[in-house]
């Protein structure tokens, strides 16, 4: 009898622990079927949104190519008739074209171009959004970069500064070819990178455009203080600026000093497509060239998608 019993019990203990594993096992398969349906869900969404990106893009593209561009933005042909915009602004505001898809276009000419260096307003631009760094030589040694020689300015930097450092690259003596190069530059860091990245172009600028530039480039460019500023935005508010005249009575700073377009775009434009809110699904990002030619309508200088 006892020896019965005991079996019994054993046999529930065995029973107890099989359930226990199938419960284990199903709830185990059940969190693998939900991460399954959850990955293919992303999947979904992430393929929806690049096609809506690359659709968007087209879309404003050929608006912009169709369409007319003034000191602030491009008017768009024929009104709304694809995008549901009767205008894009070019100063890179951030523009809502459909229901998850948003739009943003920055003139070069409201930028600090990598490719058009101007000297002064990339140390100035430097100073005021650093201003305790130990920056200075970075201008001299991001010319340096670029330049043929092998001859350092005052505060720059050739091939023997990085080989004393036992860094593995040296000067390219050659334009930049990606905007993140300059993190390799004597003077520079990912900090400070992060911190000035926003105002800079790998496009080529043509002269200077207030009505497009943000705060940052405005103060940089024009060497001006906040309440300059504020002075100046409060009139850009009810007209563009469109001749040095209207600068210099507004800042005190003229702009017109060497040959260029002032007062309004260039054709390069660095142009942005996000898909997704709250948070993005597909980002598409490109630098273009509106110049046409006999060959292509426009050119495009990079494209990123993430």
């Amino acid at each position: 009898m006892k020896d019965f019993r005991d079996n019994k019990g054993s046999v529930t203990i065995l029973m107890v622990m099989i359930t226990g594993v199938i419960i284990v096992v199903g709830l185990g398969f059940n969190w693998l079927v939900k991460e399954h349906l959850k990955a293919s869900d992303g999947l979904k969404n992430k393929a929806e949104a690049i096609i809506k990106a690359r659709s968007a893009y087209d879309t404003i593209i050929y608006q912009i190519l169709n369409g007319r561009v003034s000191q602030k933005e491009t008017l768009f042909a024929g009104g709304q008739n694809f995008s549901g915009l009767k205008s894009l602004p070019l100063n890179n505001s951030k523009v809502l074209m459909a229901d998850d898809i948003y739009i943003q276009a920055q003139d070069s000419n409201g930028m600090l171009s990598l490719a058009t260096v101007k000297e002064a307003a990339l140390r100035q631009l430097i100073i005021n959004i650093d201003p305790a760094g130990d920056n200075s030589g970075f201008v001299d040694s991001f010319l340096d970069w670029m330049d043929a020689d092998n001859f350092s300015r005052t505060n720059g930097a050739e091939d023997f500064y990085y080989q004393g450092k036992g860094l593995p690259w040296k000067p390219r003596n050659y334009p930049l070819q990606y905007k993140e190069e300059v993190t390799m530059i004597k003077g520079m860091n990912d900090k400070l990178y992060g911190k000035i990245e926003p105002f800079l172009t790998m496009l080529p600028s043509t002269g200077f455009n207030p009505n497009t530039a943000g705060d940052a480039v405005l103060m940089a460019y024009l060497n001006i203080n906040e309440d300059t500023l504020k002075t100046l935005r409060d009139y850009m508010a009810i007209k563009p600026v469109s001749s040095d005249t209207e600068l210099f009575a507004l800042t005190g700073r003229h702009i017109v000093l060497e040959e260029g377009i002032y007062f309004f775009p260039s054709l390069y434009m660095d142009i942005k497509v996000t898909v997704g809110r709250p948070r993005s699904f597909y980002t598409i990002r490109s630098g273009i060239s509106m110049i046409q030619n006999l060959s292509v309508p426009y050119s495009v200088f990079y494209w990123i998608e993430e």
